[in-house]
């Protein structure tokens, strides 16, 4: 054979490395980028190393369907490329990256977070980290994987965020809601070793047998037939019941968090939804009204009504006082309406998933609280903190710090957006006296965001300073 006949397998190893390569230009354009944190350049490196490496794994293929699934990784690798180009500061706030890597260092310490904006409206975190183990076991041989550890030493989370809401430090208090999903699926895996949980198991397979005679009391299927459909309807059940929970621990894990901020920015959220529908296939999520009730059933728990109630006579934060307070209430009445829970009560299946899932609530939430109180939400600090933010806010000043202006205190950031949430609630600009415009909106969102900046690095210098002393 000529040197100048076709060979697929050379054209194919050929094919691979111009991908490669191409994804190579690509990260060292990314490379000079300003980033938040160190996350987005250990990414850089890990990418790197991986594809460098990879030129010799193409070069020593010998099969042509080998190479067709690296070449497809490879291609499935420039997902990357979008999740570095939005994570630098151009596109990612330096202040949200901080806040979410304080709030998961206590919740899963050295960790490492890379966040970016994304067009879709909604918000996740995602572990990032096992992918990239995943691309080192199936593509590096064995004797160099150990190369890597240095990237793959710590969890690596992938947070996403709303590119419209991307200014809006308000609205990220919804990441208390996901950073409480590995919280909700501890607490389902806990569940499923007790004890308790056999009694669960044994009182649903009961209560789906009954249904099943009862909706084929007049049918002539035989055993096998009436098997499957108990055991579909279980099964489904059982998932209905997992997916509730998973989103109301969730939910719970954002009110410990954040405070009544993380309702606020649900009640948002849920506005443009309705209120009322019913769990669906394939996520199962909960009516949005009952979220927003079992979130304010927190909020008074937490003592939270009781505390704005202790600022009512404060004259700096008093108006503001009065319109949150008048907030809560409306959604207190709206979520009083109980046609989600009708809709439930009408549906024999979730019924019997609802009951279940709300027996057990109570002890999730307890599991939930437990494992957030290295962060928990400090109303006894935080509500003390309120009135001189809220004044700072008046006088377009960063609420970051209280006291005395030549010794002032560094505030708790969730103070910073309390008293931020409660500023556009109350929705008079200090100026003019009349109803907030969306430019004077957009400022408090870039002045609660300063302030958190200021916050986290204060707290940062504070710390380095007292360590070295």
């Amino acid at each position: 054979m000529s040197k100048s006949d076709y060979e697929p397998l050379s054209h194919l190893k050929c094919y691979a490395h111009i991908l490669k390569d191409g994804l190579l230009q690509r990260i060292d354009e990314l490379s000079v980028s300003d980033y938040p944190a160190m996350t987005p350049n250990q990414i850089i490196g890990f990418l790197r190393d991986f594809l460098i490496n990879l030129s010799e794994v193409i070069e020593k293929t010998v099969s042509e369907e080998r190479l067709k699934t690296l070449s497809s990784s490879i291609q499935g690798l420039g997902i990357f490329l979008e999740w570095l180009d939005n994570a630098h500061t151009e596109q990612t706030p330096r202040g949200l990256v901080h806040l979410l890597k304080d709030i998961i260092d206590h919740l899963i310490p050295d960790s490492q977070v890379i966040a970016c904006p994304q067009a879709q409206y909604n918000y996740t975190i995602r572990d990032l980290g096992n992918h990239m183990k995943a691309l080192i076991e199936y593509y590096i041989p064995y004797s160099k994987q150990g190369n890597f550890k240095k990237y793959l030493s710590s969890p690596i989370k992938l947070i996403s965020f709303p590119r419209i809401e991307r200014d809006n430090m308000l609205a990220h208090t919804i990441f208390g809601h996901e950073l409480g999903h590995p919280i909700a699926s501890d607490y389902l895996e806990a569940e499923s070793k007790d004890n308790k949980f056999q009694e669960i198991y044994k009182k649903l397979q009961q209560q789906v047998s009954e249904l099943v005679d009862k909706e084929l009391e007049e049918s002539t299927e035989d055993d096998s037939t009436r098997l499957k459909i108990t055991t579909r309807l279980f099964k489904e059940i059982l998932q209905i019941r997992e997916r509730a929970l998973e989103e109301l621990i969730s939910d719970a894990v954002g009110i410990f968090i954040f405070g009544p901020s993380a309702f606020f920015a649900f009640y948002e959220l849920f506005w443009s939804s309705n209120l009322d529908a019913k769990p669906a296939p394939a996520e199962f999520y909960p009516p949005p009204r009952m979220r927003m009730r079992l979130m304010l059933d927190l909020v008074e728990k937490d003592g939270f009504n009781n505390q704005f109630s202790q600022l009512e006579n404060n004259p700096a934060i008093a108006s503001y006082v009065k319109t949150t307070q008048t907030f809560l209430e409306n959604a207190e009445r709206l979520s009083a309406v109980k046609e989600d829970q009708a809709e439930i009560e009408s549906n024999p299946i979730l019924k019997i998933a609802y009951d279940s899932m709300e027996a057990s609530l109570p002890e999730a939430y307890n599991f939930a609280k437990e494992k957030t109180k290295k962060v928990s939400f400090d109303s006894s600090v935080i509500f003390s903190q309120l009135p001189e933010l809220a004044r700072r806010l008046e006088l377009s000043i960063p609420p970051n710090e209280v006291g005395d202006p030549s010794n002032p205190k560094t505030v708790d950031y969730r103070a910073t957006l309390l008293a931020s949430w409660m500023f556009k609630l109350h929705g008079v600009s200090p100026s003019s006296g009349i109803t907030l415009s969306s430019v004077e909106i957009n400022q408090l969102h870039k002045l609660t965001l300063r302030a958190i900046e200021y916050v986290i690095l204060q707290d940062d210098y504070k710390y380095h300073t007292e360590d070295k002393a």
